[in-house]
């Protein structure tokens, strides 16, 4: 025990006292939350810029009343109209479209649409732009737009659009969860990328502290400093020492980036993460790294350097990767069929409780179960991971074969 706890002791020193543990450690919950709220922060950054509009118009009345809407009714944050509109309304629209893509291409103009005599009909108009990624702006034209053509057709058929603007006006949709009758009001955004941020928090501390123990136990064979260790301690220690002290470099991320997160939301004065979902959090965390430590400890005693082991490795990170390319689904639907049955399989438990724990609190009988799940796996795991541990980190020269690898799994 004394030279277990010595190896974990100096694998979390050696670890946490490096520069990049410190740089990556402070580095990650940096993104995350710039990730929340950086956006919201940039969308109300004031757009001050006057945009330059063209207008091809063939209907000869319609163009107007969009650049009244355009405008008149949309202004800067300082109070200033956002559009300024010119109408082209006299001549062949060919030559009309050229003269507009000339100015478009001397950047005197941001955009041009073609208003077409049958327009009402056809529903139909066409927009040229430079920019075509700057959504908001094009939104806004749109839906300019679409407030006078549908204003011209009510008229047309004899119907008061003030009435039917009235009538249609849209609600004030306001999202409350509603959890064992308490209720609050949540922001749908933060709700969506709030599971998506733990999931990624714990992808980052399993994974990235499996691989460090990996590189370790390769690094220790390739330059024969396990046959100086193996001299004091048996590969036993050597192993579960490994991957306690790498463990506790993983538990250390997780619970700074869980200060940062409760932190943040002490300050935001928004509820990000309960007590309950600390400790079921960190009993994830703890049994998901334990069963993917012991996978990559196994893979470190075969191989002799990294690049030999990249192949394993890749077919691991698939794995790893599963549940953040499903994340929308599982968020959407945490307790589909499909999701309850992905997340009693082991190697993708930790990350999709996480995931579903963060959108809506799945029955206790399911945290409970698949965590006694893994508990088993990780048992399983440690328990083969020995054997493969005990035979392979001494052989040199010779990559084992999966017969082998079988056999001595088999072996008392």
């Amino acid at each position: 025990m004394r030279n277990l706890l010595s190896i974990a002791h100096w694998e979390y020193i050696s670890r946490i006292r490096s520069k990049w543990f410190i740089i990556s450690t402070l580095l990650f919950p940096l993104i995350m939350i710039s990730s929340m709220f950086i956006p919201t922060l940039i969308e109300d950054i004031p757009d001050d810029e006057v945009k330059i509009i063209s207008i091809i118009d063939e209907t000869k009345y319609l163009g107007e009343k969009i650049k009244i809407e355009l405008e008149d009714k949309i202004n800067s944050k300082k109070g200033q109209p956002k559009y300024q509109v010119i109408i082209f309304k006299e001549g062949n629209l060919s030559k009309l479209k050229e003269r507009a893509s000339t100015l478009l291409d001397s950047s005197y103009i941001s955009a041009y649409f073609v208003l077409n005599s049958h327009v009402l009909d056809s529903n139909i108009v066409n927009f040229y732009s430079k920019n075509i990624a700057n959504y908001k702006d094009i939104g806004e034209i749109q839906n300019a737009i679409y407030t006078v053509l549908t204003s011209q057709r009510m008229i047309n058929n004899n119907i008061n659009p003030v009435q039917i603007e009235n009538i249609t006006r849209k609600i004030d949709f306001r999202i409350f969860e509603d959890n064992k009758g308490e209720q609050k009001e949540v922001d749908e955004i933060l709700s969506f990328l709030l599971p998506i941020i733990f999931v990624m928090m714990l992808f980052f501390s399993i994974f990235m502290s499996s691989q460090i123990l990996m590189r370790s136990v390769i690094g220790e064979r390739s330059n024969r400093l396990v046959e100086i260790l193996l001299s004091s301690v048996t590969p036993t220690e050597l192993m579960t020492g490994k991957i306690l002290g790498i463990g506790l470099v993983g538990f250390t991320q997780i619970v700074f980036y869980l200060i940062v997160l409760i932190a943040t939301s002490i300050y935001q004065h928004i509820q990000i993460i309960t007590g309950p979902e600390i400790i079921i959090f960190l009993l994830y965390f703890i049994f998901g790294y334990l069963l993917w430590a012991s996978i990559f400890a196994a893979i470190g005693s075969i191989f002799d350097s990294e690049q030999e082991a990249q192949q394993a490795v890749s077919v691991l990170s698939i794995v790893c990767v599963i549940p953040i390319m499903i994340s929308s689904y599982v968020i959407s639907n945490p307790n589909s069929l499909t999701t309850i049955v992905l997340s009693f399989i082991p190697l993708l438990t930790p990350y999709l409780m996480i995931l579903r724990i963060g959108s809506v609190m799945p029955p206790l009988w399911q945290i409970i179960s698949t965590l006694i799940l893994l508990m088993i796996s990780v048992v399983l795991t440690l328990f083969i991971a020995g054997k493969i541990f005990r035979v392979a980190i001494l052989l040199y020269g010779k990559r084992p074969t999966l017969p082998e690898i079988l056999q001595w799994i088999r072996e008392k």
